[in-house]
Formats: C-alpha cells, structure tokens, sequence
C-alpha cells in the first residue's frame, strides 16, 4: 500500500510536469534565438543547405533532430512548420530529462531519484526553457546520460562503456561548444570520487590499458562529431569550422553579468508575481554535503559516486558563474547537478532521521516545495510566459509584434501581389521577423529604409533615443509596434492599401 501510494504520488508529479511542458507550446510568440533557429529549419526543409557559422551558430545536431520531428508532427496535424512543431522536440528533451533522473537510482538510491524527478519534474526554469526551441534542454538531457556512461565505464571500465561513454560526448560536441565545460566538470568529479584511493586510479589512468580506453572515448566521440559537423561527410569545412568557434564566435558585451546572476536566479526574490525561486534545492543540497563530509557511514558504497555529482555540480557552478557572458538558460547546465545532491540531501535526511515525527516534517515540506513548484511553473509559463517581470523572460518578443505580423498578414490579403508584395524591414533589432514573414517572398532587410524603394509596407526597428525616419503622411499611415523590451517597430503602410481594410464596413 504504501508503494503504491509513493509510485502514485511520483506519477502525478510527473504527469504535471510533462502536461505543463507540451501544454499549448505555441501560447508566447517566438524569441530571437528560436526565430534564427527556426528559419535554419524552413530553409533546410525547402531543400536549402544551412552551413555551420562559427562565430554565431551552435552545433547542427539541434536541426537535425528538429527536421523529422517536424515532418511527422505534420503528417500527424497537418500543420506544416510552426512553433509549435518546432517546440515539440525541445519538450520531449524537456520531458526525457526527468526521465533520466529516475535513470540514477541505481547510482543515487531510489528515494533520492524520486525527490529529484519531482523536483525536475516541476521545475519552474527546467519547464520554461524546454518550451525554447534553443538548444539547452538537448544538450542538458545529453549531459546527464554522459556522465552516467562515463561514471559506469568509471566503475567497469570495460571497452564497452568507454565506447558508450565516447558516442555520448561526440552528442554534446554536436549540440554545443560548451562541451569542453562539461568534460573539464566531469574530470573535476572523477578526481573528486577517487577520495583516498587517488593514486591507485591515476596509477590505472597512466598505464597502457587506461590510456587505450580513454584513448577509445576521445575517438568515438570525435567520429560522433565529424559526422554531424562534415554534414555527414558532404561538408569537411565545418569540422574545422567546429574547432574555430572557440576562437572567433563573437559574444555581445549585453550579456555580461556578475558573478552571483545565476545563483540569483535559483534563490529567487519577493517580486510583483510572487516568490520566485527555488531555495530549498540548495537547503536540501547542504544535507548531501554534510553526508560527504560528515557522515560517511549512511550508504557508504554509493559515497564516490555522490563525491562525482557533487564535484561536478561544484565545478560547472564555478565554470558558469565565472564566465561573464550569461544568459539564464545556461543555468540548467548545473542546475540539473543541484536536483540530484537535493534528491540526495532529502534521501540521507531520511535514513538518518527515523522518528515518525522528523519524517511527517520532510513529507510535508517537500510536498510544499513541489506544489510552490507547480504553482510557479504555471503562473512563468503561461501567465507571465512574455512578462518582463518573469525572472526567465531574457530579451523575449513582446506579444504586440505578433499582432503587427497579423496585420501584415491582413494586409497581404488585400493586395494583388498578396504575399509577394514588397515589405521593406530596416534597423538592426528585427529578429523574429524573419521567422514570420517566412512565407513572404520579397522581404528586404536594410541599415536604412531606401528611399527609392517601392514597398507599400516598411518597417523600421528602433530603442527609445534613435531618431526615425519620416515619410509622407499623405502617402503613408504609420503605427508604432513592441519588439521587446526596449525595443520598438514603426510601421508605414501605403495609404491605398491601409484604406483597403475598411472598404467592406463602408
């Protein structure tokens, strides 16, 4: 009975996580990242080859997973390509990571593994950033089957695992640079783990056998990565082009931010909306310290595994919070580490503390935490999905440039040339745009509208202190639009054709 009542509560927690992260994909418009993304996808489906640029795209496996996803979500709806087929692959990675955490029980422990799938399960930043269409929720998924392979290969150190282990890291390289951080974290935890005993397994690492298999992951992961990369053998520049991409991908000095910005992030703060955070992972994280350093006799056979996470947890913490460019979903790299030692700080409360009255007090403040969770998760993803005042909303499009590309889209309609009418976009903040007006056959992107131009529709992007451009008001009706925070479209639109939307009223 009592079983069951965990494995019931477990699969509630986990049906609520996977409906908040499928649930309406499409309900916030497109950010700039999943625009870019997403146009590399309707170009690569209308048979168009997408080169990997080294100074501002990440790997190509994200596209390549996208493609078929995308094809068979429209043979199933018909919908062809839209967010929310687009989304659907990030959801399922989004979905797979908290299956991946009930994949470490045999590692972690069983309760430990239930705690932290439910914490992942509702995770206010897990959730939102899997209805990204960004690579992160791939790339975090993929982490954590990595380094479960490689802790086995640790363990086994077999030809097997050491092959397994190796295929995962060529994944990672082919999804993001930032594989270096994760492998650099990983030899932080394996260093950890060996506690005592470091000599013997430096000894097993410096010999002929250790060299060989870790010789056989570096291989297999490099072969993993040059078929993704080379394009499947079709295009050898982007093998190079991966290695140059440290050297020359070019970041925006905006992103920089403090060291603390992410631990900010999972503290949370009292805002307009609510508390938004999730202290209680780090609380809980503290309790798995304290059996690291202080109580080793409690599940002593698993102690250098839970030395590997918590090293690892440690050193991409650091990584991340060193690096001055952030973005909040960089986050979820090391995030994902803090779930498992709070999974793991609840477990050994557990089995140290035996007193019913101890134990009432964990069942009920972490069934607080997950339904603060859950409350949280469904105000940021739908609610305050495109609200600056949401901690996770990064430079997102506001809700107001969708209405402006329905226009577009009205006004398309009325025309002759319908949508292979001129439009005319001008300015350097246009991004996602170019993703819905894909259909549109004659778009020009300028630095300056053109004055020679003929489109009856133009834009032009602008932050608060830019001068705009005027053009004739008898010739020309303009509204003023959002793009995001900060940022504004003023729209000019022919007279001829703006008068065309009310002939029926008339």
């Amino acid at each position: 009975m009592k079983r069951t009542l965990v494995l019931l509560a477990v699969g509630m927690l986990l049906g609520a996580g996977f409906y908040l992260r499928f649930y309406e994909l499409d309900q916030k418009p497109m950010h700039t990242d999943e625009a870019v993304n997403g146009v590399m996808i309707h170009q690569m489906l209308a048979g168009e080859s997408v080169a990997f640029d080294p100074s501002h795209y990440h790997g190509p496996l994200l596209r390549y997973l996208a493609i078929p996803v995308v094809k068979l979500a429209d043979l199933v709806t018909g919908s062809g390509l839209t967010e929310k087929s687009l989304r659907l692959l990030t959801a399922l990675a989004g979905g797979a990571i908290v299956l991946m955490f009930l994949g470490y029980k045999g590692l972690i422990g069983q309760k430990a593994a239930y705690i932290a799938a439910g914490f992942a399960a509702v995770s206010p930043p897990l959730i939102y950033y899997s209805r990204y269409f960004i690579h992160e929720s791939i790339f975090v998924l993929c982490s954590l089957i990595f380094l479960k392979q490689l802790w086995r290969f640790w363990l086994e150190r077999s030809w097997k695992h050491a092959i397994w282990a190796g295929l995962w890291l060529g994944v990672l390289h082919a999804i993001r640079e930032t594989v270096v951080l994760v492998l650099f974290a990983a030899a932080v935890g394996l260093i950890v783990s060996m506690g005592r005993e470091w000599q013997k397994h430096f000894k097993w690492l410096l010999s002929k056998d250790g060299l060989s298999k870790v010789g056989v992951i570096l291989l297999s992961g490099a072969l993993v990565s040059i078929v993704f990369y080379s394009a499947f053998f079709t295009y050898f520049q982007g093998v190079i082009d991966s290695v140059l991409t440290y050297f020359i991908y070019e970041k925006d000095l905006a992103h920089d931010k403090p060291w603390y910005y992410y631990i900010g992030l999972i503290v949370g703060e009292k805002s307009r909306v609510g508390y938004l955070g999730q202290v209680w992972i780090l609380v809980l994280a503290l309790a798995a310290f304290w059996r690291l350093l202080v109580d080793r006799k409690t599940d002593p056979e698993r102690l250098a595994c839970f030395r590997f996470i918590a090293g690892y947890t440690i050193a991409t913490t650091v990584l991340y919070s060193a690096i001055a460019y952030k973005t909040p979903w960089l986050m979820l790299n090391f995030l994902v580490g803090w779930v498992l030692l709070a999974g793991m700080g609840w477990s050994f409360l557990w089995i140290r503390f035996s007193q019913v009255a101890v134990r009432i007090v964990l069942v009920v403040a972490v069934a607080f935490c997950f339904v603060n969770s859950l409350r949280q998760s469904s105000l940021l993803n739908f609610r305050f999905s495109a609200d600056p005042r949401n901690p996770f909303v990064y430079s997102h499009t506001s809700p107001d440039l969708v209405k402006l590309v329905d226009r577009i889209e009205l006004l398309a309609g009325l025309d002759s040339e319908g949508k292979r009418m001129r439009i005319d976009i001008a300015g350097t903040e246009y991004w996602p745009l170019p993703w819905y007006l894909r259909d549109f056959a004659r778009v020009g992107y300028w630095s300056e509208l053109p004055a020679d131009s003929d489109a009856k529709i133009r834009l032009f992007s602008f932050e608060g202190e830019e001068t705009v451009p005027e053009l004739d008001p008898s010739a020309y009706t303009s509204e003023l639009r959002g793009l995001r925070d900060g940022v504004f479209v003023l729209i000019f639109i022919e007279n001829e054709l703006w008068e065309k939307q009310f002939e029926d009223k008339l």
